[in-house]
This record gives C-alpha cells, structure tokens and sequence, in this order.
C-alpha cells in the first residue's frame, strides 16, 4: 500500500492556510506566522518519513517550552543530524525549496544552509551545527537529542530542544548581536532564567562547549563567577565582533598566505552571481548588467563603512592575540 503524504504537503508550490482553505486565487499568500509553522510541520513530516534525526531551535518552539520571549519570528532554524542532512536538503529542494547560494566563501565560517520557497515568505535554515556549541559536533547533537521534548507546530508533533538547552541557544544567539534592543531582552530573559540553577546551565554549557561564548554571563553570577572559563574560539571572535560581511572578507583577505590573496582580492571586488543573489534568488538570473546597480551599491557600501570595517578588524585581531 502507498503511504500519501498529509494534504497539506501534497502540492507545496501553492502554500495552503492551517485551516486547509482552498485559495481563492493561483497566488495565495501566507503570512509569516503561518508560513513557519507550515514549514515546521513539513520539515517534521519529513523527518519521521525519511528517519532523520532533527531538532527545532530558536523561534516558536524555544517560546513554546518557556526559553524565549514570546514574538515574532522570520524564518525557521533547524538542527539535524549530520548524516541525515543531504536526504533533508534533498526532499526539501524536490518540494521547491532552493538554497540561497551554493558555494560559501572560506571568509563566512560554515554551519547551515538557507533555503527558500518562491511563494513562502519565510526561510529556512538547516543547521549542522550552532555557533557557540564547540564541543564535537557528534557529541552535542546526541546531548541535544537525548534531552529533547516533543511540541506541537502547524498541527502536528515535532522534536525540539529541553528547556534548558533552549535557554542557552536563545543566549547564544543574543550575545552574537547584542546592540539589537531585542536581544538585549533575551539576555536579560535568559540571565534571570540561569540564576535559578546556575550552576546546573555552567556544567550542560560545559558539556556542549560553550564556556567560552557564555562566559561573560556566567562571569556576572556569583555562583559561577569563580569557576574556571575558556576562551572562545575564533568562530565566535569573527561572529560576535564583525557586524559586517564586508569585515569577513578583510580579515579573510588579510589572514590567508600570499598567493591565495590575489584570487580571494578578486572574488571580493567582483563577487559571484550567487553572492550577488543572496538576499534575492531572482538576480541570480539577471545577466552582468542588469546586475551592475547592485554591484555598484556592494562596493559603495563597502567604502562607506570601511573605517567601521577597519575598526572592527583591528578588534579581532587584537582578541585573538591576547
């Protein structure tokens, strides 16, 4: 007997309501909060089909089991296993899913893929890793599997992290771009959720290996203050100090040996279509000209910003030195 697919992922070209009301146009439009709990349930849908290990992070299901602050979100964060994350990409991309760019820079440190649907408005994005977890890969994602809860999003059961494992994936993600007002509030979110069993966040932050991301939190507790911290790696000196690509590339450029500079000069000066295309997938079909206003405002931005790059460059160099 052939197993069908639950209605709602039969035809993903035109995304349906949770409600499954036919759209009364070919073009009907969901909103962003419909648009990621859909993708959530079709991810999990995907996964119990495929056998594929994979977690939801961030977003709606950390609000669900208590480890962010309820608000919007604007797109959907997985975590999946490793070995199941070609067969995930796969079936994702055969349902109109496509990847944002396919070759990544070695200036932009590598842990997800960014997919997009034509008529979704919301993204995708598969994580392999997460920023601020430094222990073996293998290792925290069977850390993070064995703790995991169920929670329920676009009508049907998915898996996501523990609570507390939520709570230093919403702290993680906060302390990466703290000037933002809102994750200033996560951080505060999270500090006060922490100070209850302190030590008990200090020793899984140690396990997944985020000491050294987590240690300026961890410093302002008094129960922890005293513990022994270690420092962060340079993944997480790139992320939490440059607020631009254009800085990646220039530390990038300044960092890698002699004769690879010419070609990485190059690709910064004249990016790729695909880097061009990065926010949107439809320049990537445009020729050299029709591309040429928006290379022109890359460049112009970069020249704009470059004392702020240049700063931000000397910063990382100096943490990384110390």
């Amino acid at each position: 007997m052939v197993q069908r697919e639950p209605e709602q992922f039969q035809e993903l070209a035109v995304p349906v309501s949770p409600t499954h009301v036919q759209a009364s146009t070919p073009e009907q439009v969901l909103s962003i909060n419909e648009s990621i709990h859909l993708s959530a349930a079709l991810v999990s849908h995907i996964a119990e089909e495929s056998n594929i290990r994979v977690l939801l992070i961030k977003g709606p299901a950390a609000t669900l089991v208590g480890a962010r602050l309820q608000r919007p979100s604007c797109d959907l964060d997985v975590l999946v296993d490793r070995p199941g994350m070609t067969l995930l990409l796969n079936e994702l991309e055969r349902k109109g899913w496509e990847p944002r760019i396919h070759r990544v820079s070695e200036a932009f440190p590598d842990h997800s893929k960014t997919l997009l649907h034509p008529r979704w408005p919301s993204d995708i994005d598969v994580h392999w890793r997460f920023p601020g977890f430094y222990a073996d890969e293998s290792t925290v994602f069977e850390l993070l599997w064995q703790s995991r809860q169920s929670v329920e999003l676009g009508g049907r059961p998915a898996w996501t992290l523990s609570s507390n494992d939520a709570l230093l994936v919403t702290l993680l993600h906060a302390l990466r771009g703290p000037a933002s007002g809102v994750l200033e509030g996560d951080i505060a979110f999270c500090r006060e959720k922490i100070c209850i069993s302190p030590k008990e966040h200090f020793d899984r932050a140690s396990e997944l290996g985020a000491l050294g991301p987590l240690s300026p939190v961890f410093a302002s507790i008094p129960e922890t203050s005293v513990l022994d911290f270690r420092e962060p790696p340079l993944d997480w000196v790139l992320r939490t100090t440059a607020q631009r690509s254009a800085t990646l590339r220039l530390f990038h450029l300044i960092e890698i040996p002699w004769h690879r500079k010419p070609a990485a000069l190059l690709h910064a000066l004249f990016p790729s279509r695909d880097s061009i295309g990065w926010h949107d997938l439809r320049l990537r079909h445009t020729n050299i000209w029709q591309q040429f206003p928006h290379r022109v405002h890359r460049l112009w931005r970069s020249l704009s910003d470059s004392l702020q790059i240049l700063k931000e460059v000397r910063e990382i160099r100096s943490r990384i030195q110390k």
